[in-house]
């Protein structure tokens, strides 16, 4: 019981280091890092975690899950741009962590998981804004995750574009692109960047 325990608090640690490793380094990060700051071995890290795209998936599962309880709590018909707004600031927190899951040789099942959650989730607020006239009429999923993988090529740019300009440009545009016509947008309440649910 207490073995089954430790490997719980072991797991989460790890998952909570890589996900502040990741923020500070990006998702390139040596894993040995990660470890350290879970404060475990790397025997534990790869116990747990056989290679990079596991820990990348366990990341964004813990991610998505708090997308679910905020969504799950939010009346809102913009709740489809407060998740672009919240998935842009992860995307930004984390410079890497897509490109490294597109990288990823053989898909984990945990990130399929993470993937068909995420769609739903946005599926489900794209409809709620659609039937309140919040959005284009032409809006789709599709366009949607489009604008997910824009958001990852501005990202990109940050080296030789210091700041979070370019990105929030890119969200403002995305965002108003999307728009109805004389629709509410968080965008008028709060800056782009700064506009998310809880990160755990």
């Amino acid at each position: 019981m207490n073995q089954r325990r430790d490997a719980r608090r072991n797991r989460a640690r790890l998952i909570a280091a890589a996900a502040e490793v990741f923020r500070e380094d990006g998702a390139g990060a040596p894993l040995d890092r990660v470890a350290q700051r879970a404060d475990v071995g790397r025997g534990t890290l790869y116990r747990h975690f056989p290679d990079r795209g596991a820990l990348i998936a366990a990341v964004l599962e813990m991610r998505m899950d708090a997308l679910e309880r905020y969504a799950a709590t939010y009346a809102g018909d913009d709740l489809v741009e407060h998740l672009l707004v919240a998935i842009c600031r992860l995307q930004l927190d984390a410079p890497g962590l897509f490109t490294a899951v597109r990288a990823t040789a053989e898909p984990q099942a945990t990130l399929e998981a993470v993937v068909v959650q995420a769609q739903a989730l946005l599926s489900g607020a794209l409809d709620r804004a659609s039937r309140a006239h919040a959005v284009r009429d032409d809006v789709t999923l599709a366009d949607v995750l489009l604008a997910i993988a824009m958001f990852d090529g501005v990202i990109s740019l940050q080296s030789q574009v210091p700041g979070d300009e370019p990105v929030e440009r890119a969200l403002t545009i995305v965002l108003r692109g999307c728009a109805a016509a004389n629709a509410p947008s968080c965008l008028s309440r709060t800056p782009p960047c700064t506009c998310r649910p809880p990160s755990n």
